[in-house]
C-alpha cells in the first residue's frame, strides 16, 4: 500500500476519460470515470474538490469504476486506499471529458 499504488489508481481514474482541460470562462457539463485497482484494498478513496469551493468525497469498489458528471474545467482530486483523503491533500487536476 505505497504511494505509487496511489499514483497508479489516480491515473488509472482518468483512463479513458478524454484530455485534461486546462480551463474555461464558459461552464461545461463534463464526465470524468474514477476506478479502483484489484487486490490492494478493498475500497478506494476519492475527495474531489470542485472550483466553487465545494468537495464530495465518492467510494469505488476495488475492481469497479465510477462515472461522475458535472464537472468543470479545473476541479481536482485526490484519492486513497486507505480510507477518506484530508482536505489538505495534494490535489491532482480530473482529467475529464467535455
Amino acid at each position: 500500500m505505497s504511494g505509487s499504488w496511489i499514483a497508479r489508481t489516480a491515473a488509472a481514474a482518468m483512463l479513458g476519460a478524454g484530455v485534461m482541460v486546462a480551463g474555461s470562462s464558459v461552464a461545461e457539463a463534463c464526465t470524468a470515470r474514477f476506478t479502483c485497482s484489484p487486490g490492494v484494498s478493498p475500497t478506494c478513496w476519492f475527495r474531489l474538490f470542485y472550483r466553487s469551493g465545494q468537495t464530495a468525497v465518492i467510494t469505488v469498489p476495488a475492481g469497479g469504476q465510477r462515472r461522475m458528471f458535472g464537472l468543470t474545467p479545473g476541479d481536482g482530486f485526490c484519492s486513497s486506499n486507505r480510507g477518506v483523503p484530508g482536505i489538505g491533500c495534494t490535489t491532482t487536476r480530473i482529467r475529464m471529458a467535455c
